[in-house]
């Protein structure tokens, strides 16, 4: 009887909590066809025809568009109509304890791009350092999957795993790794995440490599892929496979069909890219060296080349330390984004940040890039650094 009466509690809690959900969204309806002569739904499909750019201008008409453009009802008419679109997700660090996200939208001025900021109720999920090292985040989907992310008041490692939905922009938990990791890489590949990252043993105390893998779809973790490393450092995607840079004993590429890791570098070149500034497009990886210049791995020949084109694009800064990242974008471009790394830290000193969209293209056997565009996307202090830049689909 007890539990029966628990049992009713819950359920009558929840049939209330629908309730009141589905009447305050029937409200916001109401409030928004009062003030257009259009019914709602018309509104809905009307406004998922506009692309996502677009979405931070129209949030700023009335809040009742600003809950539209955030509504499950407008990204299913999305998802009927197929109009899914590549937006890009900026995760910037300010000062060491503080971070904020940002998404490239059109300004409302019309003409150029802006970084717009994206407020989140629930940034306790955000990545922020843990020790000396940060946790890592990959996008799937309309998801970015936040690998490693701490428990408050906890210091490395961690097993802790979260997922911001890129449509409500809400934290929600997922299942937590088997071990706990510091020092993590996860790239999204073959409809998986693949994690690597830095384990404590404590039968002898030492610290040694450790790969994990997550299926998003079942979200559940599988038994770690075969192969371990003493030093691997970061992971990588080249030629559609998953690449492993170790410190002492080259560069591995996983055969997921074998479930074998190969030799495929004795003396890795790819070391270059343990900034943090590269990222894959059609199959191809980019980097940028260390004087500031685009490049990319001939894997045919194991050595990095560069870019060829690029007129009018400024010289980019050391990537070492964070100051530029580059992302994937759509089909065959690429986004580089950076600040200026004035150096000298002074009080109330402003940055820039800047963003440059490259078209990429493969001929006879060598990459081109041409330059869509460059603009300044946002003033930040100086110092800000960039965690990490990512493409979702929406």
């Amino acid at each position: 009887m007890e539990r029966l009466i628990k049992g009713d509690s819950v359920s009558t809690r929840r049939k209330r909590k629908t309730t009141t959900t589905t009447s305050i969204r029937e409200k916001k309806k109401k409030k928004l066809t009062s003030s257009s002569s259009l019914p709602y739904d018309l509104l809905v499909m009307i406004v998922a025809r506009v692309p996502r750019s677009y979405y931070r201008t129209l949030s700023l008409v009335s809040k009742s568009f600003r809950s539209m453009v955030v509504s499950p009802e407008l990204y299913k008419v999305r998802s009927l109509l197929g109009l899914t679109e590549t937006c890009l997700y900026v995760c910037l660090r300010f000062g060491f304890t503080c971070y904020k996200w940002y998404t490239l939208s059109k300004s409302s001025g019309g003409g150029g791009y802006v970084l717009a900021r994206v407020l989140m109720p629930d940034d306790d999920d955000s990545p922020r350092m843990v020790g000396l090292c940060y946790s890592d985040l990959v996008a799937v989907g309309s998801d970015i999957y936040n690998i490693g992310v701490a428990d408050k008041n906890k210091t490395m490692p961690t097993s802790g795993v979260s997922i911001l939905d890129c449509k409500t922009h809400r934290w929600r938990k997922s299942p937590r790794m088997p071990v706990e990791l510091t020092e993590l890489s996860a790239r999204f590949l073959d409809r998986k995440i693949y994690v690597l990252g830095r384990r404590f043993h404590q039968d002898d105390g030492s610290w040694k490599s450790s790969f994990e893998v997550f299926n998003p779809n079942t979200q559940t973790w599988d038994l770690p892929s075969c192969g371990g490393f003493d030093s691997a450092r970061i992971n990588f995607l080249i030629d559609g496979k998953l690449h492993v840079v170790t410190l002492f004993d080259g560069v591995f590429a996983f055969d997921s069909k074998q479930c074998r890791w190969d030799l495929v570098e004795q003396y890795p070149s790819t070391g270059t890219m343990c900034s943090g500034s590269f990222c894959e497009v059609d199959n191809v990886l980019y980097s940028v060296s260390k004087d500031g210049a685009l490049t990319w791995y001939d894997s045919d020949s194991t050595s990095w080349r560069d870019l060829n084109g690029l007129v009018g694009l400024p010289k980019l800064p050391s990537p070492l330390g964070s100051y530029v990242k580059l992302t994937g974008y759509g089909g065959g471009k690429m986004m580089v984004f950076w600040n200026c790394n004035l150096g000298i830290h002074r009080p109330f000193q402003r940055d820039t940040i800047y963003c440059a969209e490259i078209a990429l293209e493969r001929r006879n056997g060598d990459c081109w890039g041409k330059l869509e565009w460059f603009d300044t996307m946002l003033s930040v202090p100086v110092g800000t650094k960039f965690v990490k830049v990512l493409a979702v689909t929406l």
